[in-house]
């Protein structure tokens, strides 16, 4: 009967203890999942929630605040999730803060991070939608890599060709890498068009000076339009310049007319030209008068050293340089004046 007792009584203690211990898991569990703390509701809307579950975790400024109550797919682009928040966060969350899916550690379960916003906003209430941003997903990612990947091997494939061409001379470039001689052409053409360009300058900036000059009071342009004397000067000196070229082309038929006498033998010109007798006859005198005056030359050189002529060419080679002198002795005088 003793034993029975005792029995009964551990029996007793172990259950009163289970119960207790139930007790206080449930209670450490009902307030880990906020089933006795007041808590209000807020939902965000995401692409792709990336494995999110209902009670998984939601942190505020990295601070566990609540759990993930429901996720409803309205459409097939929009997830909505409803997150149960306890209620002393209605004191610091704002409705410009942004709600994004997480993990918890590398190889943890998914969360709900809901990140403070920038700049001023109001506080949230129950059922408030805040904003949400969908990270990219890993198969997205590699999806964009492999097109990545794949483009660049296009790429490559094309660079690849590319200089292949160049190496073996093709095309423009390739015949600049290997041809020397079109490489100083290409060079001389460009030092060509800097002297064209510097030369262009130049012209300018003579073109511009003589706008500059143009626009001066005193030039002619600026005496042509506003000074009718200057331009009535002009009109009568293109009067007898036209009076000029009229007596020239008179003039010029005169001479044509008389060439052409001449060349018909007529007046003593005429004769010159066409008779060969007497042109003969003309050379036969000059020769005779050349001559003579040869002659005359010799008699007058005697007669200088003759011994009754000599004072006379004295005194006149004296008085020849007594007048040399005075004439430069006015030159001289004149100079000064000057």
């Amino acid at each position: 009967m003793a034993t029975s007792t005792t029995q009964y009584i551990k029996l007793g203690i172990f259950v009163i203890l289970g119960s207790f211990f139930i007790l206080v898991m449930a209670y450490l569990i009902g307030n880990e999942q906020n089933i006795f703390r007041p808590t209000f509701q807020i939902t965000t809307v995401f692409n792709n929630v990336n494995g999110l579950q209902e009670g998984n975790n939601v942190r505020y400024s990295g601070i566990n605040v609540g759990i993930v109550k429901n996720i409803v797919m309205e459409n097939d682009t929009s997830i909505r999730v409803y997150m149960q928040i306890q209620e002393n966060m209605l004191e610091h969350i704002k409705d410009n803060a942004v709600a994004m899916v997480g993990s918890d550690g590398i190889v943890g379960s998914m969360l709900v991070n809901i990140i403070p916003g920038e700049g001023t906003g109001k506080l949230v209430a129950d059922g408030d939608e805040i904003p949400s941003f969908s990270r990219i997903s890993t198969q997205d990612m590699l999806t964009t890599l492999n097109v990545t990947n794949e483009n660049a091997s296009l790429l490559t494939a094309d660079l690849l060709a590319v200089t292949q061409a160049l190496r073996s001379g093709q095309g423009v470039l390739g015949r600049l890498l290997y041809d020397s001689i079109m490489a100083q052409d290409l060079q001389q053409s460009f030092r060509n068009l800097n002297r064209s360009t510097a030369k262009s300058e130049q012209a300018i900036e003579r073109l511009n000076a003589m706008i500059r000059e143009w626009r001066l009071e005193q030039s002619t342009l600026n005496l042509l339009m506003d000074d009718p004397e200057f331009a009535q000067q002009l009109r009568d000196v293109a009067a007898n310049l036209d009076s000029s070229g009229q007596q020239i082309r008179e003039l010029t038929g005169s001479l044509n007319e008389l060439v052409g006498d001449l060349q018909e033998g007529e007046g003593t010109l005429g004769m010159l030209l066409r008779d060969t007798a007497m042109a003969s006859e003309i050379r036969h005198g000059l020769k005779h008068l050349d001559s003579g005056l040869v002659k005359f030359d010799e008699n007058m050189e005697a007669l200088k050293h003759n011994w009754l002529t000599r004072g006379y060419f004295k005194k006149m080679e004296k008085e020849q340089k007594k007048l040399e002198k005075e004439q430069k002795r006015q030159e001289r005088k004149q100079s000064r004046k000057e």
